[in-house]
C-alpha cells in the first residue's frame, strides 16, 4: 500500500528499454475509489502534461515506476474534465463531509493498492496542532464518494 504524496515526483521508466518517460505530477481518480491513471510531466517546449492509463503500469518501486513499452503509445493529452489529486480543482485540501453534514477534516493524502489501483483510504487533517494532539484520521473504504467543487461528501459505513 502506498500514498499519493509518496509517489508524486517519482520517475517513470519504460521497462523494455530502460528509458525515462517522465515524472509523475498527479493522479487521476475515478469515483468512488479507483485510480484511472497518472499525469506525467511533458517534454519539449510547451511541457504539456500527458495522461498514462493505470493498466500500463507494471510496478511501483522505491525509486521509480516501471511501465510497459506500449505505454508510450497510450500517452494522451490530459483531460480537463477529470478529477485529479492536485491539478486543477484537485481534491487535496478539500473539506471532507459526511452525508449528514459533519466535517471530518481536510483531505491530506490518499492510500492505494499499487497492484490494482484501488483507493483504500483517505487521510484527513484538522490542522497541524490537532494532528499532533490527536493524529490524522483515516477514512477507510467509504461506501460513496461525491466530489464537488468545494467539498467531498462521503458516506461512511459503520
Amino acid at each position: 500500500m502506498r500514498t499519493f504524496s509518496r509517489v508524486v515526483g517519482m520517475l517513470i521508466y519504460d521497462r523494455a528499454s530502460g528509458n525515462k518517460i517522465g515524472r509523475i505530477t498527479d493522479f487521476c481518480i475515478e469515483e468512488p475509489g479507483k485510480i484511472k491513471g497518472l499525469l506525467i510531466d511533458g517534454k519539449g517546449v510547451f511541457h504539456r502534461k500527458k495522461f498514462l492509463p493505470f493498466e500500463h503500469i507494471i510496478s511501483f518501486g522505491d525509486d521509480g515506476v516501471m511501465v510497459e513499452a506500449r505505454a508510450l503509445d497510450s500517452l494522451s493529452k490530459e483531460e480537463d474534465k477529470e478529477v485529479y489529486f492536485i491539478h486543477g480543482h484537485g481534491i487535496k485540501g478539500k473539506s471532507f463531509l459526511t452525508g449528514e453534514g459533519n466535517k471530518l477534516g481536510l483531505l491530506d493524502d490518499v492510500y492505494f493498492e499499487e497492484e490494482t489501483g484501488t483507493i483504500v483510504g483517505y487521510e484527513v487533517t484538522d490542522g497541524f496542532f490537532a494532528d499532533i494532539a490527536e493524529g490524522k484520521k483515516i477514512i477507510h473504504h467509504p461506501s460513496d464518494l461525491i466530489i464537488g467543487k468545494d467539498t467531498v461528501v462521503v458516506s461512511i459505513s459503520t
